[in-house]
């Protein structure tokens, strides 16, 4: 067991950080509304770089639900979360299937995608699916306004098909209305942009795919992602993630990801503690050690798996 102390979320640092990532966002977007081409692209940059990592943060607070981040998780979700068109409960849901012991890299896993040795499977998730999520948050905030979860059933097994993707998750009537309220909230905010600011959506549109490819890109960064288990455990998950120390790994995988490891062993430690957890377990678990891997290894190919290996 690790220290109580590594499971204590600093406020602070949220604010601290996630502030500073949107404000990059503002300046970058009212920047670039007024940049011409070829120095668009500096604020388009920016503005991406910081909604690609205020965006992460979704991922803290489906994980993190110490009482002191309420506030933090209100900001998130009444900001970023609008822009991005995703509240936390459409991530929250799926995403912690994934953590779930038994399910996690197993077919019932919805986010453990196949895409290692798969090119035309890697090129959908590089290069084909950011240009498409906006759209289908969209969709989804459209259908979600107006309360058509039947169609949104419909159209997430269509994805999963067709694309090999879920759009959505089965939610409650009480996460229904909840997320029904911040897609009227998002939708009325979108339709007043095409009033008001129409000349800013080819800008946002474009924010929103880099952004999105930065978030795709680091996929097969943190798992083998080769072949799917019939059932998997604590160990399972440890063997299977990938840990990445090179300072490079922090454009695609800053707030925490790139400890991914010890994130999937301890999903509940904050962001901010990963680094020095990263460190402890290397000191006393050997086959943590195993996880850690080069940029360049994880890029081109899984590490060898123990021969008692569920997979």
């Amino acid at each position: 067991m690790i220290a109580r102390d590594y499971f204590i979320p600093r406020p602070a640092i949220y604010y601290r950080d996630f502030c500073f990532y949107l404000a990059l966002f503002v300046v970058g977007f009212a920047w670039g509304l007024n940049a011409s081409w070829p120095m668009v692209i500096l604020p388009w940059l920016l503005a991406t770089f910081g909604l690609h990592r205020a965006g992460l943060f979704c991922h803290e607070i489906v994980h993190i639900k110490d009482d002191k981040l309420r506030g933090f998780r209100a900001l998130y979700t009444w900001t970023v979360a609008l822009i991005v068109m995703v509240p936390p409960l459409r991530f929250q849901l799926p995403h912690l299937a994934h953590h779930r012991l038994g399910i996690f890299g197993t077919p019932e896993d919805p986010q453990y995608p196949l895409v290692r040795g798969n090119a035309f499977a890697m090129a959908m998730v590089l290069l084909v699916i950011p240009f498409v999520v906006p759209f289908t948050n969209l969709l989804m905030t459209v259908t979600a306004a107006l309360g058509a979860f039947r169609v949104e059933a419909a159209l997430d097994r269509w994805a999963t098909e067709k694309l090999g993707f879920s759009l959505s998750s089965a939610l409650t009537p009480e996460q229904q209305a909840e997320v029904t309220r911040h897609a009227r909230v998002t939708l009325a905010l979108f339709i007043a942009a095409i009033i008001f600011f129409p000349a800013a959506l080819p800008f946002y549109y474009a924010v929103l795919v880099l952004g999105w490819a930065l978030l795709t890109a680091r996929i097969p960064l943190e798992h083998e992602l080769e072949r799917l288990a019939e059932t998997s455990g604590r160990e399972d998950q440890m063997i299977d993630s990938f840990t990445i120390e090179s300072p490079l790994a922090l454009i695609v995988q800053p707030v925490g990801f790139r400890f991914h490891t010890a994130h999937h062993m301890y999903p509940g430690v904050p962001y901010h503690n990963l680094p020095a957890l990263h460190e402890e377990l290397k000191r006393t678990i050997p086959e943590y050690r195993d996880s850690i891997i080069s940029l360049w290894t994880a890029i081109s190919g899984p590490k060898r798996r123990p021969a008692n290996s569920l997979h």
